[in-house]
């Protein structure tokens, strides 16, 4: 059976295809539900329950959310970051509503496996008068200025506080010289002008930053602020407390704005003409290796009367990876984006989100109309998907994981089940599936004949599962992807039987998937898990 295994792997060839395989993850609003939809539009996975926003994948394959957790105070704000495993089972509820703070919008997962969270503090009018908002322009009761918070998770419903960014710390006005902040606000383009722009504001949301994004090449965090028009970039090699000033941080600068872009207007050094974002969503940074990596991609909603546009920009940087302000204009650049999406009747006047995908595809959400699609660099539609049902969708993103597992980690001692969930595209139902695994490692894996790599070590495991499927400890490891475009899997631990030289070790597992030819058509991400005693 392995010689078999092996050799539909050597035949298997990748297939050009337009459209950048993989699933998609979205939250129809209105619908309280999170879901998965494959190629076909298929859903082939849900997670029921909530009143949801902003959702992403973690690392180990649950899924994060923000959720609406009373009545909103303002549009965007919701109170509550959740965790989820694949099972729907809630393993983090976390409530971020109280007198001090209200969480909104969008959410980020870190590296680390901490959770960058937007915030708003709750001040007093007063307070924002004091810092220099002229109060024509300040009604509300309270000043709602945004944060952003570095959380990470201490236990089932709690979270501690590791970093955090205020703009309350970074503001310039040069309306009233008895107060607080006063100066030339167009020499001073690395803090926020508190009177840009002079609306009126009746519920204290002053900044309503809608998306953030992080770049850990670089080690700071782009930031949507859509009253301003503009998007900003801070740096999160601060400790807190230089966040709170203007020195410090790998760039020396604080908490100040390291580049701004798309309104120069708001740091009084442009005027209408120079506006190039418009009440704009979702920055994103490209990935490394993807094509156009560390550039951003921008959902621009109003980029034309009735015509929204994905765009795509290139940091100006100097040597020392500081963004600069360009000497002939005296803004920060770039000029012009370096690619641009739109066409007639494509319109969100508000929500949606763009990604790069790793063909360089872009994944477009056009959330007001509850469209998700895809486009080539060219601007072809090459994949197109709208929700059934009448509801709204914040922001979709691109899911590479096809296995999952319901835990990493496994005693020795006490044994126990793994549990695998697979979910695939259904146009891979009736295929075979062969849950494999490997004490040995994923690197440099196994190099078969036409330079495919099966990315496992080949050890007895390995051997055992390709063997002996379906007997004994393996349950269901060989099978066929269901019409859902699912299938479950376990492997069954008896107390006692690993020898405890595995503890501390990985066993690291992926599936494979073989279609009616015998030709292997994917293999899956590694999933680990690690032996304890």
């Amino acid at each position: 059976m392995m010689k078999e295994l092996l050799i539909s792997l050597c035949a298997a060839t990748p297939l050009l295809a337009q459209s950048e395989p993989g699933l998609r993850l979205f939250s129809p609003i209105l619908q309280n539900e999170v879901q998965i939809v494959d190629g076909q539009g298929t859903v082939v996975h849900s997670w029921p329950g909530q009143f949801n926003l902003s959702v992403a994948m973690t690392e180990d394959g649950s899924l994060l959310r923000s959720v609406v957790e009373s009545i909103a105070v303002f549009p965007g704000s919701t109170g509550r970051l959740q965790k989820l495993d694949i099972g729907g089972n809630l393993t983090w509820d976390l409530v971020i509503n109280n007198s001090q703070r209200l969480m909104h919008h969008d959410i980020e997962l870190l590296p680390n496996g901490n959770v960058l969270l937007m915030v708003v503090d709750y001040l007093s009018a007063a307070q924002g008068i004091n810092a220099g908002r002229d109060p024509a322009l300040l009604p509300a009761v309270e000043w709602l200025p945004e944060s952003i918070l570095e959380i990470q998770q201490t236990g089932p419903t709690s979270g501690q506080v590791v970093w955090e960014w205020h703009v309350q710390d970074h503001l310039i006005q040069d309306f009233d010289a008895s107060k607080d902040n006063f100066g030339v606000v167009s020499d001073h383009p690395g803090l926020v002008n508190i009177n840009y722009p002079a609306e009126v504001l009746l519920v204290g949301d002053w900044n309503h930053a809608n998306g953030l994004d992080y770049d850990p090449a670089n080690d700071w965090i782009v930031i949507s602020a859509r009253s301003q028009d503009e998007v900003w970039l801070i740096d999160h090699s601060t400790t807190s407390a230089e966040a709170a000033t203007h020195a410090g941080g790998a760039r020396g600068r604080g908490g100040d704005l390291l580049w701004r872009w798309g309104n120069p207007e708001a740091y009084g050094r442009g005027s209408p003409a120079d506006q190039q974002l418009f009440q704009q969503h979702d920055p994103r940074f490209i990935p490394p290796g993807y094509p156009g990596a560390g550039h951003i991609t921008i959902f621009n909603n109003q980029h034309l009367v009735d015509q929204s546009a994905v765009i795509e920009i290139e940091l100006p940087v100097d040597a020392q990876r500081l963004p600069f302000i360009e000497t002939v204009s005296n803004i920060y650049g770039p000029a012009a984006p370096v690619w641009t999406f739109t066409e007639p009747g494509f319109f969100s006047g508000f929500i949606s989100s763009a990604e790069r995908l790793a063909n360089g595809n872009t994944l477009i959400c056009s959330g007001a109309n509850s469209r998700l699609f895809e486009v080539t660099a060219a601007g072809q539609t090459v994949w197109d998907y709208t929700y059934p049902s009448p509801s709204l969708i914040f922001q979709a993103h691109s899911v590479d994981r096809r296995l999952w597992a319901s835990t990493d980690e496994l005693s020795i001692s006490a044994g126990g089940s793994l549990d695998f969930t697979h979910i695939v595209d259904t146009e891979r139902t009736g295929d075979v599936y062969y849950l494999l695994g490997s004490f040995a490692g994923t690197s440099p894996g196994t190099l078969l004949p036409g330079s495919v790599i099966l990315p496992l070590n080949v050890d007895p495991l390995l051997l055992g599962m390709v063997t002996h499927p379906n007997i004994g400890v393996f349950i269901d490891t060989v099978g066929m992807i269901d019409a859902q475009g699912g299938a479950a899997s376990a492997v069954l631990i008896p107390p006692g039987l690993l020898l405890p030289v595995l503890i501390g070790q990985d066993m690291s597992l992926v599936h494979a998937l073989i279609d009616g030819t015998g030709l292997v058509v994917e293999i899956s991400n590694v999933v680990t898990v690690t032996m304890t005693l």
